[in-house]
């Protein structure tokens, strides 16, 4: 009987743990050693290899790693045991050297020393009456369209966001791509996206109402760059949109915080949710309707557990809010709106002394 390859791959495994351990306790550590070298030169080596490839790199990753482990029987009995074995020891390694360690990094709060704020029932009230109100103006003066080019949008989407990140003084070496899977291939898990580290690659269900590609994609190459934290991952992915030409590209970022919007504002407001929702302008209720629609195309495969999975699976690794964490942005956008109205004050008292 052989186990070696388990016994490599455990030993390897709590050594990945230790540095984990040390990332935790250390960001300059973290940052350092890890997030500005190592991690920067693995997503420069697939961007500029298997990135540039016209079908996604899962497709010739999950084959080749999976394949390692299973493609010759072993001269003993418990050889698929110990493949099986050896096989989920190492995915979790990998998972952390290429991307999972980056869950030991800094709040962005903390990164751009955002202030704290107060979002109670009254902000969430005036937010999303003010949200609406810029949706209703973006449906009548403007022409949206669903982008058609997935291509020219990943493109357009990585230009802006390395800028934003830039400004941050966020490294984006390389070029983190999103690759459009088959309708279903996420949705029957109720998911739009996915990051997929052992890929170095995201991912978005082609399924999904088009208008959702350009917040989606961003959300994606958010992970992609090293964010870890779903709500800054929409955070992210706001300001991105929002840096766009384009106005379809901006009504799907302002179509995106309005429906987290919702969520709290139903709660505060549920004796009088269904009255205003037959309120809302025509137009808007066709493209929620258009996204419950693409949605239910796919059925639901595991409806019991998928969020539960999920929850457990990020408060494993240090997000508090599990799960809860996406509505997070709610929160971040009011903190940067309140650091950069400071900010605008500030430069006008200066300009008029």
């Amino acid at each position: 009987m052989n186990w070696n390859r388990i016994k490599v791959g455990g030993i390897t495994l709590g050594i990945v743990l230790i540095f984990n351990w040390i990332f935790s306790k250390s960001p300059i550590i973290f940052d350092y050693l890890y997030f500005k070298s190592i991690f920067q030169a693995f997503r420069g080596l697939h961007d500029f290899t298997l990135g540039f490839l016209p079908i996604p790199s899962l497709y010739i990753i999950a084959p080749v790693f999976i394949g390692y482990f299973f493609y010759k029987k072993k001269d003993f009995k418990y050889w698929i045991l110990e493949s099986i074995g050896a096989c989920l020891i190492w995915i979790v390694v990998f998972f952390y050297i290429t991307w999972g360690f980056n869950y030991q990094q800094p709040h962005i709060g903390k990164m751009l020393n955002l202030p704290s704020v107060k979002v109670d029932s009254v902000y969430i009230s005036q937010t999303f009456r003010d949200q609406t109100k810029i949706l209703d103006s973006m449906l009548t003066n403007l022409t949206i369209e669903a982008p058609t080019d997935i291509i020219k949008l990943e493109n357009e989407t990585r230009i802006l966001q390395e800028d934003l990140l830039t400004k941050w003084k966020i490294p984006t070496i390389g070029r983190v791509r999103v690759r459009s899977l088959f309708g279903g291939s996420l949705l029957h898990i109720r998911t739009s996206g996915i990051y997929i580290p052992h890929a170095f690659e995201g991912h978005l269900d082609s399924g999904i109402y088009p208008l959702q590609y350009p917040f989606t994609l961003a959300h994606e190459m958010a992970h992609g760059y090293g964010f870890t934290d779903e709500s800054v991952c929409n955070f992210v992915s706001y300001l991105t949109c929002l840096k766009s030409s384009n106005p379809t590209v901006r009504f799907s970022a302002e179509l995106a915080y309005w429906r987290y919007l919702v969520g709290y504002y139903k709660y505060f407001h549920r004796e009088v949710w269904k009255e205003e929702y037959q309120n809302l302008n025509p137009k808007l209720k066709y493209h929620l309707d258009e996204i419950s629609n693409h949605v239910e195309r796919y059925k639901d495969w595991m409806p019991k557990y998928r969020d539960v999975i999920y929850d457990k699976y990020l408060k494993s690794h240090g997000v508090k809010a599990g799960i809860r964490s996406y509505n997070q942005m709610i929160l971040l956008i009011a903190a940067y709106r309140q650091m950069e109205d400071t900010t605008s004050v500030s430069t006008e008292g200066d300009n008029h002394q």
